[in-house]
């Protein structure tokens, strides 16, 4: 009996090819989205690619991080902290952070550098929202730029939005795309300076704003429409289900790896207090948070003395952040609190424990201002 053919048959023989035309139209498609992404996408602008970029630089020697939203990066400087307490800081903070890029801010930090404390901003609007796929573009401030080999990355995608969030990390023209206008001023500056170390040339805004270096943004101006609320608080539900998980992973987190864990308030000016209605349902919330979980929530705006700071209006650019010089002003009041913690004083000293006793007996001077112009 004669051998059988040992040819191999047509599918057989077509399946190398088939591999190849899929690896090429891979390689197609990812050279065509690299390349839109360099045409299109403005990252030369952003304060979370700087603010990254300086932390990875450094990150072997930061033993302290600030973490959180706006609140955050526009009112801590880390220059000022560590000529106050002696510890190399940085400032984590991201526009419109939530409580889950938090934590996972903070796994990176705890994994990159010999971390000791992390301080966390804890605006009140941000944990009260009800899932972060609300704000997707908060996870992305983040994702777009957290080092590719880092697992946090991936994770906070996924948890934020499943499998449809890994398309705007392949190609982040989808939330953050140029202007034609903006654009050949775009790819000059690609091509040259853009992305070199220590130029904060493309994230300085004269007059309005500007980075000045380890995460910290300085703000000039004063509120244009005074300190009306952007949100009250919810009596039955202060902090959402959504802000008390990450809240209590973040806690669980800190415990674990031994790092102590200080969440605060940025200072939110009396006149705003007095127009949010429920805050000091909020309050109440983080302080029994705190004590449940062996950290510390200090609440700036609840401050007592009012000799040794009391913002006024030419203290913030609107209603709820802080401008430059108030920041400044700031920064040096929190390391006092912080400096005091640090050799076993009782903080709590500093502060009211109730909102309206912080408004009778101690208001800061946007009182004055919100009662002088009221009508106007």
């Amino acid at each position: 009996m004669r051998e059988r053919d040992k040819r191999p048959n047509s599918k057989q023989a077509g399946i190398p090819g088939k591999v190849c035309l899929a690896l090429l139209f891979a390689a197609l498609t990812a050279g065509l989205c690299l390349l839109l992404n360099f045409l299109l996408v403005d990252d030369i602008h952003s304060y979370s690619r700087v603010m990254l970029e300086e932390y990875y630089a450094e990150s072997e020697t930061v033993d302290t991080v600030f973490v959180g939203s706006s609140h955050c990066y526009r009112s801590i400087d880390p220059r000022l902290v560590d000529e106050a307490l002696g510890t190399h800081s940085f400032n984590l903070g991201t526009s419109q952070q939530l409580p889950d890029g938090s934590y996972y801010l903070i796994r990176e930090a705890g994994e990159n550098s010999p971390l000791k404390t992390v301080y966390l901003e804890t605006f009140y609007t941000g944990y009260s929202q009800t899932e972060s796929k609300a704000v997707p573009l908060a996870c992305f401030l983040i994702t777009d730029y957290l080092r590719p080999t880092s697992m946090n990355r991936y994770q906070y995608l996924w948890e934020m939005g499943g499998p449809a969030a890994f398309a705007d990390l392949i190609f982040p023209a989808r939330h953050m795309i140029a202007t034609p206008d903006e654009l050949l001023e775009l790819w000059r500056a690609k091509l040259t300076d853009g992305y070199t170390p220590g130029n904060y040339a493309y994230v300085t805004y004269e007059g309005e704003e500007a980075y000045q270096g380890r995460g910290f943004v300085y703000t000039w101006g004063t509120p244009p429409y005074g300190f009306g609320s952007i949100a009250d608080v919810d009596p039955q539900a202060p902090v959402s289900e959504f802000g008390a998980e990450y809240l209590q992973r973040i806690a669980d987190y800190c415990a674990q790896q031994g790092i102590r864990l200080v969440m605060f308030t940025a200072p939110l000016p009396s006149a705003y207090l007095a127009d949010t209605e429920g805050y000091q349902y909020y309050v109440d919330y983080m302080k029994a948070f705190a004590a449940k979980n062996g950290s510390e929530y200090w609440d700036f705006s609840l401050w007592r003395d009012t000799g040794t700071f009391s913002p006024g209006f030419e203290d913030y650019s609107d209603a709820h952040h802080l401008n430059g010089q108030g920041a400044e002003r700031f920064t040096r009041v929190f390391c006092r609190v912080a400096a005091a913690r640090e050799v076993g004083e009782d903080v709590n000293v500093f502060f009211f424990d109730r909102v309206e006793d912080k408004l009778t007996q101690a208001p800061d001077a946007t009182i004055t201002y919100a009662a002088e112009t009221a009508g106007q």
